[in-house]
């Protein structure tokens, strides 16, 4: 069994491009993309982290367990899932900005 422990967050991912575009969330983080990477290549995996109860939160616990992941280390917290904004440059590069105090993360 591997276990994965880390930050499950959802990424705020412009839909198309231009200052002012609309956001698409995606699932992510780097603990929560391994674990679901792992489980859709069929290793035993489990995933370690706190994850909230809200609309996200319960997202990322669908997209974990539909990977095969074993969720029963996952706690649950009412404080609101993190969230990273994603923003693309000319040349294809992202950068990030992390909102997380208070989180459940």
């Amino acid at each position: 069994m591997i276990v994965v422990a880390g930050e499950a967050l959802i990424d705020l991912v412009p839909h198309e491009p231009g200052p002012l575009a609309p956001l698409r969330p995606v699932p992510g983080g780097g603990p929560y993309n391994t674990a679901v990477a792992l489980g859709r290549l069929g290793a035993q995996v489990a995933f370690c982290s706190r994850i909230s109860t809200d609309g996200y939160g319960g997202a990322l616990l669908e997209g974990l367990r539909e990977a095969g992941v074993d969720t029963r280390p996952v706690q649950r917290g009412p404080e609101p899932t993190t969230l990273a904004l994603a923003r693309l440059g000319e040349d294809g590069s992202a950068s990030y900005a992390f909102y997380v105090e208070g989180t459940a993360d």
